[in-house]
């Protein structure tokens, strides 16, 4: 075998126990690791040094392109993040809502109960009143007739001085002298 056909034979070995350039990682790491026998493999590959810097800047730009979309990637992941937060926080709002809307019913229903217990109130004090104003007109009805009562059990008590008091026949004779008097005084509205 000649030094080519070695060659050719290690290289065969040499790539199928490593990967070929086309396939290789664009990480630095695996840029700085390459060896001058890497580059003699592209050259007896027919590779020439304008196809391997072409090849070097492909991978310059696959792996600006890969950045980017990582830089995409993680931007997106962010956002998703934001949006799950967001979904969380909106999530929660509505259960606050929802919990305030419970409150807000209960309250008014409250209130309604606390509004019927004052209307009721009310028309028991209303009630109340018009009882008391009854029981007044009646007190003062019954006051009157009290009176009327007390004016006709009593009788006029009246002393007449230097009249003598005389029973039986002598009675008629006080009659006729305060019909005198009154007579005299020409006072025609007191009868009896």
């Amino acid at each position: 075998m000649g030094k080519k056909q070695c060659r050719k034979a290690g290289n065969s070995k040499n790539q199928s126990a490593s990967t070929p350039p086309k396939e290789r990682s664009s990480s630095p790491a695996m840029e700085q690791s390459w060896t001058e026998n890497d580059f003699d493999e592209l050259r007896e590959e027919s590779f020439s040094r304008s196809k391997f810097s072409e090849l070097k800047e492909e991978l310059h730009a696959q792996r600006k392109e890969t950045k980017n979309l990582e830089k995409r990637m993680d931007e997106w992941i962010t956002r998703i993040i934001n949006a799950k937060k967001t979904i969380k926080e909106q999530i929660e709002m509505k259960t606050m809502t929802r919990e305030l809307r419970d409150k807000c019913t209960s309250f008014s229903n409250r209130i309604d109960q606390l509004e019927e217990r004052v209307s009721v109130t009310e028309d028991q004090m209303n009630e109340m009143k018009r009882e008391e104003k009854c029981r007044e007109k009646r007190v003062k009805r019954n006051e009157q007739s009290l009176q009327e009562i007390c004016d006709y059990v009593k009788r006029p008590n009246l002393r007449l001085i230097g009249v003598p008091e005389n029973d039986g026949e002598n009675g008629t004779k006080l009659e006729n002298t305060l019909q005198d008097i009154i007579q005299e005084n020409n006072v025609p509205n007191i009868v009896r």
